[in-house]
């Protein structure tokens, strides 16, 4: 199998698993979010913030390692293993005596007994992450999908009973906990690798200085993109932050299924790919195409938000789906990001993500610091438009380290960019002709009905030579199965 199809049928996998798990996790959320009030959201919240971040120090970038490394290597990968344990335990004792008892006293007190249990998933994860590593490199991403549908469908449904027997929080607490559980036992059997009685102290040096710049990198991005939680949590209160996290719960849901997929393969894909300049031009093409298809999603989210987070998690969320809207039309730029740090980790030009990753910890804090204090809508704004600034410096960076002219990147983020916001633009338009006349669920359907139509004719109509470009590239990475109906449409529409 060719490597452009590899990459295609690895991103449809990874998309139907982030699909399924994701769609389960929405439900488990939206019966928690009718049940418990908007402060006990938040604290929940805040205490998922510490466990993603120990997370990433557990990591510690081995998994991207692995997959980067050319050969699989016995010695190397079980030299990975143990770093990882040792790293989970630091972080899991870290968390339970020092991290846990300093939330409880200075944020909530009931955080302190939710944090401390989460913290168990630190030490589940290390064990997973070198044969999570293996199946990525193998491509065995059909495997990892089947994985995480099962690992959402088990604890989902367990969350679900939970809440629906009034364990409040805890549902949720102990949904997050079972989840990584399943998968890791899944990842452990299918990976079908254990780790041999070795540890090379000279590989270690080499595995430590690669992976370090990835962590920290990890971890900096993924403070900088929860910063503006953590400041509203701390300053404006659990209830603010409850509101800002439901107004961002579908987006998360839609990144998982429409962004995760692109960042799970796009390293797989691009280490496999000889030579900068071609890890350039494949990066170009793979922004170009995803574009085509995210950009779109995430601006009609935005012109349909108000609207679903009533329908979904009631009315006394309605504040929430403002925010929705605005995050939504932010969230649109993180795909360039995406594809330019997996360019620059598979050209090991790791240490440049890290410094990529610093300057937008910067840019958050000091937006955040700014809006924060003046509201959520403020705060969303914000957080809006850091994203477009972080996205201006990756092409920044890309140009620098592949020499590809930011005009050209421009140039192939435009037609997407201009049709999604005409779109937006006609939704929003269009909804004072359905508003009171139609069903609620309704009314989103034909919403997001006008709002695909309108986009498709824009770009069939106004950037044609973009819509063929998206249907050629279609065809080279679809399954045989899928090629047909994919040329049947290109007929249809006259791009052949």
């Amino acid at each position: 199998m060719t490597l452009k199809k590899r990459l295609g049928s690895s991103t449809a996998w990874m998309s139907l698993a982030a699909t399924g798990n994701s769609a389960i996790s929405f439900i488990i959320f939206i019966v928690l979010s009718r049940i418990l009030t908007p402060s006990d959201i938040g604290l929940v919240a805040f205490s998922l913030i510490v466990v993603e971040i120990g997370k990433i120090i557990v990591n510690a970038g081995f998994s991207q390692a692995v997959v980067q490394k050319p050969e699989w290597d016995d010695v190397y990968a079980s030299t990975c293993f143990y770093l990882n344990i040792i790293f989970s335990i630091v972080v899991t004792l870290v968390v339970i005596f020092i991290a846990a008892p300093l939330i409880g006293h200075y944020y909530q007190a009931q955080a302190e007994p939710i944090v401390k249990v989460l913290s168990i998933i630190f030490f589940i994860e290390g064990l997973k992450a070198v044969h999570e590593g293996k199946l990525k490199r193998e491509f065995s991403f059909k495997v990892i999908a089947i994985r995480t549908i099962l690992a959402g469908l088990i604890p989902g449904t367990v969350g679900i009973y939970l809440a629906l027997h009034n364990f409040g929080v805890w549902a949720l607490v102990w949904q997050q906990l079972l989840n990584q559980i399943v998968v890791t036992v899944l990842t452990l059997i299918t990976a079908k690798w254990m780790p041999r009685f070795v540890f090379s102290f000279t590989q270690a040096k080499q595995l430590l200085a690669f992976s370090s710049p990835l962590m920290l990198s990890q971890l900096i991005s993924n403070i900088s993109s929860k910063i503006f939680e953590l400041l509203i949590g701390i300053i404006i209160g659990p209830a603010a932050l409850g509101f800002y996290r439901v107004g961002g719960r579908a987006l998360y849901i839609l990144q998982d299924i429409i962004l995760k997929p692109f960042e799970h393969t796009a390293l797989s894909a691009l280490s496999r790919v000889n030579g900068v300049s071609q890890q350039a031009r494949a990066t170009v093409r793979m922004i170009r195409m995803s574009s085509y298809l995210t950009f779109p999603i995430f601006f009609g989210a935005a012109a349909v938000a108000p609207e679903f987070i009533t329908l979904a998690f009631g009315e006394k969320w309605a504040e929430s789906g403002n925010i929705m809207t605005i995050l939504a039309i932010g969230i649109a730029p993180i795909i360039v990001g995406l594809h330019v740090n997996a360019a620059l980790t598979a050209s090991d030009n790791s240490r440049f993500v890290m410094l990529l990753a610093i300057i937008a910890l910067i840019i958050n804090c000091s937006l955040g610091a700014l809006t924060v204090p003046l509201g959520l809508t403020a705060t969303a704004w914000g957080f809006s438009f850091r994203s477009y600034l972080i996205a201006g410096l990756s092409l920044f960076f890309f140009r620098y380290i592949f020499d590809i002219s930011c005009n050209d990147m421009l140039k192939n983020l435009a037609p997407s960019f201009i049709a999604s916001t005409i779109m937006f633009a006609v939704v929003f338009v269009s909804k004072s002709l359905f508003e009171n006349h139609l069903p609620a669920a309704l009314n989103i359907i034909v919403l997001c009905a006008i709002g695909a139509i309108s986009y498709m004719l824009l770009m069939i109509i106004l950037f044609k030579k973009e819509t063929k470009n998206f249907f050629t590239e279609s065809i080279d990475i679809a399954p045989s199965n899928v090629k047909p109906y994919i040329g049947a449409i290109q007929r249809l529409i006259n791009l052949t």
